[in-house]
């Protein structure tokens, strides 16, 4: 293998190799039923990983259990190599990990601005991310600061939910159906800013049912089917198996 230049900006392959965030057979449950069995799955530094799968797989359960959301049987979750298997969610959110929610989950009766000063509020660790700089980068929220959270569109609630995701200061944000319920012009909207923090070289884990969207943004695939890993691969392998799309997926 050629060596990289000096000073060159790592692969997606060289920050996969040392994960950010790590997850090695993880198993949940609800109840009876073994939803998570044994999931291994990595982001690299700077990566955007997409998560696919059909409905009711495990992947939302995948989320929680790393946010701490929902309580892991066993396995482990790295960020940055410290365990967050059994802390609290306010623990791991210090930690670097921000969520933005399927559904959003924006507070209704506060404000953009008071919604945004409430995620600044708790946030553990310094960094650069400021209201002025969100506002920067989501000029929308600027416009509509004064605006309360039920007097805004799909779209713009999906914009304040990752807006308060980066005022958490994230070392890493996982991004739970981000265009559920959005009409396809907002879709590509929302895409775009995904991609504005893609070029800010924040990694993600994007589960997403807009395989278009997700394809655009993302370094590597997993594919989940009954709570298991059954595919990885890069996105360019992933298009040339149409096959794993349309058997595990439906479509193709």
């Amino acid at each position: 293998m050629t060596a990289a230049p000096a000073g060159a900006a790592p692969s997606a392959a060289e920050r996969a190799a040392t994960p950010l965030l790590a997850v090695r057979g993880l198993h949940a449950h609800y109840g009876a039923s073994h939803v998570l069995q044994g999931i291994d799955l990595d982001v690299g530094q700077g990566q955007v990983v997409a998560l696919f799968g059909r409905n009711g797989v495990g992947k939302s359960t995948l989320v929680h259990a790393i946010a701490g959301l929902h309580r892991a049987t066993s396995g482990s979750v790295t960020l940055a190599g410290e365990e967050l298997v059994g802390r609290p969610p306010h623990w791991i959110g210090r930690r670097g990990l921000a969520l933005v929610p399927q559904g959003r989950r924006v507070f209704a009766p506060l404000t953009v601005e008071e919604n945004l000063r409430v995620a600044a509020r708790g946030r553990g660790r310094g960094g650069t991310w400021t209201l002025e700089r969100v506002y920067d980068l989501l000029p929308r929220l600027a416009e509509r600061r004064r605006n309360r959270g039920d007097q805004l569109s799909g779209g713009e609630q999906q914009m304040l939910a990752i807006g308060r995701a980066l005022l958490r200061d994230p070392r890493i944000v996982l991004l739970d159906e981000p265009s559920d319920g959005l009409a396809p012009k907002v879709v590509e909207q929302v895409a775009d800013v995904l991609g504005l923090l893609r070029d800010e070289g924040i990694p993600a884990l994007l589960v997403e049912q807009n395989l278009r969207m997700a394809l655009g943004l993302a370094d590597v695939v997993v594919v989940m089917t009954k709570g298991a890993v059954v595919w990885t691969g890069t996105v360019d392998a992933f298009r040339r198996d149409p096959a794993t799309a349309h058997r595990h997926l439906g479509v193709g």
